[in-house]
């Protein structure tokens, strides 16, 4: 299994990390309400007073765990913070890879990673969730997200909110992939219409050819006569075979 963290992940890091709400290339933001970019006061080395140990932490989460050298008081730009997760994050997305024996969907490794920045590997090793994912529980370990809502022995606003966060994508079923191209609507005309093999060769023409998929899709009984008539005559034309003897 090899799998890295979507855009969907990141969002739902920087948004609990940074009070960044993120849009997806699809337009949506899934975590609104924070702002476009990390905040001033993230980009300023701060002590995470909240962590077992108080650590200097920076952007999007980034400890001196993470990168060694890093002091209260230290300023850095977007750029910098941005390229200190880019760095970091990996080995997060592999104490998930390395820890889960079954298959996770995009949606799931997105959510145990997030976890895992906030949680902790090693809590992730020895937890709950972990065995029940690897026992194939997948909703059973959904519902231990909600325990970890905790920081220096009390319940925390922030924590609830993220776990439900982290709990509601791990749940969240993926779009089923299309399994061949030949489901693409155009595809799909064009092949109906004998004329697939000219797809490249017509990419100018691609809005004609949308346009006859649409009227196909829209007349599907056309398509339902040409099957049946070309049926029929395979038919006809096996049946004058067997006459003649042939097999």
């Amino acid at each position: 299994m090899d799998m890295r963290l979507s855009e969907r992940g990141l969002a739902l890091i920087a948004y609990y990390e940074a009070s960044v709400s993120l849009r997806l290339s699809d337009g949506s933001v899934p975590y609104p309400g924070g702002y476009d970019n990390i905040p001033e006061k993230y980009l300023t080395v701060y002590m995470d007073t909240l962590a077992t140990r108080p650590v200097p932490t920076v952007g999007l989460g980034t400890t001196s765990y993470d990168i060694e050298g890093l002091q209260e008081g230290q300023v850095y730009s977007q750029t910098d913070v941005l390229e200190m997760f880019r760095t970091t994050i990996g080995k997060y997305e592999r104490a998930v890879l390395q820890a889960v024996d079954k298959p996770l969907t995009q949606n799931q490794f997105d959510a145990l990673v997030s976890f895992v920045y906030n949680c902790g590997a090693q809590a992730f090793r020895d937890s709950t969730m972990l065995k029940r994912i690897n026992e194939g529980k997948y909703a059973l370990a959904a519902s231990e997200f909600e325990r970890w809502n905790k920081a220096g022995g009390e319940v925390r606003d922030g924590l609830v909110k993220r776990r439900k966060s982290e709990a509601e994508l791990f749940r969240t079923k993926q779009p089923q992939a299309r399994a061949n191209i030949s489901e693409s609507r155009t595809v799909r005309a064009a092949g109906a219409m004998t004329v697939v093999g000219a797809v490249t060769a017509v990419a100018p023409a691609i809005g004609p050819l949308e346009q006859m998929a649409t009227f196909v899709e829209n007349h599907m009984w056309v398509a339902a006569v040409g099957v049946a008539c070309v049926g029929i005559y395979l038919i006809a034309v096996r049946w004058d075979d067997w006459r003649q003897g042939k097999r």
